[in-house]
């Protein structure tokens, strides 16, 4: 910029300024001789061989009477044309100083306002370095912030998809509590849907045993009652036989008896029989009645079988 604006000597202001005014006073010089009026030259014939070594004059004006009023005449016309050129020519320096002047002024306003120029461009210049400057601090500030905020945002997605695994972390422990609660509640409820089915089954086994328990003891008692039935009958039998095979002595047997023991197979077929204590006579004699005897009649019934397998019977001849 320095260099743009730096001129050469003759071109500055001041040397513009010089050339001006020596022009001014050239063209006033020269104008003053060329308005100053030429003298007449009055040439005599008698003088005309004295310059023969000069160039041939021109041609002789005849003389002529002029009139002093005409003289002074012409003389005021020629002092008025002079008062007239010099009029106009103080006018016109005048005009050429004023155009100088302004000229002048027009220089240093023009140095003025190319100095102004040069100051604005000087400090446009420094404004915009330092808006550059400032752009380039403001460009780096805002990728700063920028990457600030782009690891803000990096950090605020991680962080969301922290919070979003953690909640879905938890969305699915609370769905695995809620389904091992919901297990557990069914395998309670299982459990005691199982023990009040085996408490009901218990209960129906116990009342069914009961039942069972009930009827098989009736059943008990009743062939308990039909076993009695049973084996006083065959007792009843089995004594009559003894009774028929039985030979008295009514002399030596009456008023007297005896109390055998009687072991008998399934069939009824006596197996032993013994003397558990009564009168000897009649003992003997109701021994030889059950060795006649041989068999005896004999349920099929295992209730009675057992009671009767292993008798005691009582033999008191009646006469």
């Amino acid at each position: 910029m320095k260099s743009e604006l730096t001129e050469k000597w003759w071109q500055t202001a001041w040397a513009k300024s010089a050339w001006v005014h020596l022009g001014i006073v050239l063209g006033l010089t020269i104008s003053s001789l060329s308005f100053w009026p030429k003298p007449t030259q009055i040439t005599l014939s008698g003088e005309a061989g004295a310059a023969s070594s000069t160039p041939p004059p021109p041609a002789p004006v005849e003389a002529v009477a002029i009139d002093k009023d005409v003289l002074e005449q012409r003389v005021a016309e020629i002092k008025k044309q002079q008062d007239d050129a010099r009029k106009a020519e103080e006018q016109r320096i005048r005009d050429l100083e004023r155009r100088a002047q302004q000229a002048e002024r027009s220089r240093a306003q023009e140095e003025a306002r190319l100095k102004r120029v040069a100051e604005e461009k000087r400090k446009a210049d420094e404004a915009a370095a330092a808006s550059r400057k400032a752009a380039a601090e403001a460009k780096k500030q805002q990728e700063a912030e920028a990457a600030k905020a782009r690891t803000a945002e990096q950090q605020r997605i991680a962080r969301e998809q922290e919070r979003k695994k953690a909640e879905e972390a938890a969305k699915a422990a609370e769905a695995k509590r809620k389904a091992e609660q919901e297990a557990l509640a069914k395998a309670q409820a299982e459990r005691e849907r199982q023990a009040r089915e085996q408490r009901e089954r218990a209960e129906q086994e116990r009342m069914l045993q009961e039942q069972m328990a009930a009827e098989a003891d009736a059943r008990r008692r009743a062939r308990a009652q039909q076993a009695v039935t049973e084996v006083q009958r065959y007792t009843a039998m089995i004594s009559d036989a003894i009774t028929r095979n039985l030979i008295k002595d009514e002399s030596t047997m009456r008023g007297r008896s005896c109390r055998l023991n009687l072991r008998l197979a399934s069939n009824g077929f006596v197996t032993s029989v013994s003397v558990v204590n009564g009168d000897r006579a009649v003992c003997d004699a109701a021994v030889r009645a059950v060795n006649r005897a041989g068999t005896f009649p004999m349920s099929q019934d295992p209730d009675v079988y057992n009671q009767l397998k292993d008798i005691n019977l009582t033999v008191a001849p009646e006469f």
